[in-house]
């Protein structure tokens, strides 16, 4: 267990604040279960969603700037809390003799919240979803490819680093399409079927080139409405992704074993499908290997476990750097 005196207090972070408004949100989302007698619902968003949010608070933090004790502290109380409707005697023994509080939870009050600040929930889940693409990139980067007929394909080298392309903004034909979808859902609060996007898209003079490409797009952007709802129909987002994106750089090159990752705007790269296709909230990560000096480490002590590593040192790496980011190849 995590004790109080390895985490750290004073301000809060991007992480910490991204947290906080997930909790509110899942505090205020049980109560209304609860208050609907959804019983099954509450424990749901209550208990199983919010412990998810703290690992998932924990596995950023780690490798970051560290646990807020206060927010620790927070979630623990207001974990017990929400389940106490449901599971009062274990709750209210974790409340007395762990919690280290004088009276029943009987006596407590529910939790307080403010108003969640939306745009910060919208955020985590970016750098959720964009990690989890950056992960299913990489595997597909290690793939195998097919080898000549009677040879075995050799694995590739894992890549030492990575470019993330992020999108200022749509391209322009997707703004236009975006734009005309967004407002035949205002007027009808639903989007029209294929039919009908299909015939007022096709009146666009300036979507005339594109139009072996305007429907496949927009099935895309219905199928991220599923999941993102009307704010998957706008030309923008609601929060700088390149600022979280480097604010979580120390925890996405911990996640994806890499020496580092740089930013860069997709109108800097060369590739005409990388600037076609990344679009702003879902940025794009492509791999390399960067020169480095290979040293090679011996252990020459007779009569113990011999060992022998490679030990590559990439430019502008300082002693700290090789040992924190090398030592599981001396261990």
């Amino acid at each position: 267990m995590i004790e109080k005196d390895t985490m750290r207090s004073g301000p809060n972070t991007v992480n910490d604040k991204m947290f906080i408004a997930e909790i509110i949100l899942k505090i205020r989302e049980t109560e209304e279960h609860y208050k609907t007698l959804m019983f099954k619902e509450s424990l749901r968003t209550g208990f199983f969603e919010y412990s998810n949010l703290f690992h998932q608070y924990r596995e950023r933090a780690q490798v970051q700037s560290g646990l807020h004790w206060d927010l620790v502290h927070r979630y623990l109380t207001t974990q017990v809390l929400l389940l106490s409707p449901i599971c009062p005697h274990i709750s209210d023994y974790v409340w007395q003799n762990i919690l280290n509080n004088e009276r029943s939870i009987l006596h407590a009050s529910w939790p307080s919240t403010d108003e969640p600040d939306l745009s910060l929930t919208k955020a985590s889940e970016y750098l959720a979803e964009a990690s989890h693409c950056f992960r299913l990139r990489l595997k597909s980067h290690m793939t195998s490819g097919k080898g000549k007929k009677g040879e075995t394909p050799t694995a590739p080298q894992p890549p030492s680093h990575g470019i993330g392309w992020v999108a200022k903004t749509f391209p322009k034909w997707q703004s236009i399409i975006l734009t005309t979808m967004h407002d035949m859902y205002k007027k009808n609060k639903s989007l029209p079927d294929d039919k009908e996007l299909s015939k007022a898209l096709g009146s666009a003079p300036s979507l005339k080139k594109y139009m072996k490409k305007v429907m496949p797009f927009v099935q895309a952007v219905r199928k991220r409405m599923d999941k993102f709802g009307e704010s998957a129909l706008k030309d923008t987002i609601e929060f700088d992704e390149r600022s979280i994106l480097e604010e979580n750089m120390d925890y996405l090159q911990a996640t994806l074993d890499l020496e580092g990752i740089e930013l860069k705007w997709t109108e800097e790269c060369e590739n005409e499908r990388t600037q076609e296709e990344v679009v702003p909230g879902e940025p794009y990560l492509t791999f390399f290997n960067a020169t480095c000096l290979q040293l090679e480490l011996i252990n020459p002590q007779p009569h113990t476990g011999l060992f022998q590593a490679i030990l590559p040192v990439y430019e502008n790496d300082n002693l700290a750097a090789i040992l924190n980011i090398h030592e599981d190849n001396i261990s």
